[in-house]
């Protein structure tokens, strides 16, 4: 590791932290006293951490973990266990498909692939697990954006811009949230080869029981895999009825 990438006050920050891992409450006397900070650089350190959220005090002065670990906690449980009970389904629709399946969340800004599984004795599609892939030229990317709420739709696009990848990229924004309506009203996305050149992608949401997304699903092949609209509709509802199938598993009736 290269030591001039290294931020000691981030450091500070972190050493604090790892503190919390043997204690539940901690006194400022006591953090001192096993850091070795002087106070006016252990007071910066912490005021700041409390103010995002990441320490707390209670009503003697003592110090917590704040709620944002709860926040990030949750985060990680849910992914974990979107993965985990959508996997038996992703490998039987990959299966039956023929076609690569894909699982990908919003992770912040970011859409990330969260599992993958190709099918036996077939092309591989080009994409590993934990790769961020781009928002709106996806069939993930469009499903996740199409039921994410304006504000962080605006957010995202804000952040990712519209790149052109193939001659087929959307990269109008008044077009691209005309898509997303599509999409809604469908309960499906396609990414008509718009990031990749003879790639075709059928994607559905999986909604939790306020209707939120979860995640998004999806089948990707080769475009001569989705030969017409009757296809890529038969592909979609065999995809929402995997949907579901996850969504029940998840407890969201």
């Amino acid at each position: 590791m290269n030591k001039n990438y290294h931020s000691s006050t981030i450091q500070k920050a972190i050493d604090v932290l790892n503190l919390f891992s043997g204690h539940k409450k901690l006194s400022f006397t006591t953090i001192k006293e096993n850091l070795g900070f002087n106070k006016s650089t252990l007071f910066r350190v912490l005021y700041t951490l409390e103010i995002n959220n990441y320490l707390n005090r209670d009503e003697h002065g003592k110090y917590e973990l704040g709620a944002i670990f709860f926040v990030l906690g949750n985060q990680f449980s849910r992914e974990k266990n979107v993965k985990k009970f959508a996997k038996q389904y992703l490998k039987e629709l990959s299966v039956k498909t023929g076609l690569t399946t894909q699982l990908g969340v919003l992770d912040g800004l970011n859409v990330i692939i969260l599992d993958k599984v190709d099918p036996p004795n077939s092309i591989k599609m080009y994409s590993k697990v934990g790769a961020i892939v781009s928002p709106h030229s996806t069939g993930q990317g469009k499903t996740l954006l199409a039921y994410s709420s304006t504000v962080k739709l605006e957010e995202i696009l804000e952040f990712h811009g519209l790149k052109k990848f193939t001659e087929n990229t959307i990269t109008s924004k008044d077009k691209l949230l005309k898509e997303l309506n599509s999409i809604r009203e469908k309960g499906y996305a396609v990414d008509n080869s718009e990031h990749e050149k003879h790639i075709k992608c059928v994607a559905v949401p999986i909604l939790n029981d306020k209707n939120d997304i979860e995640a998004a699903l999806s089948i990707t092949g080769l475009v001569m895999d989705f030969e017409d609209r009757k296809t890529i509709e038969n592909y979609s509802e065999i995809l929402k009825e995997t949907a579901l199938k996850v969504k029940k598993k998840l407890g969201f009736e």
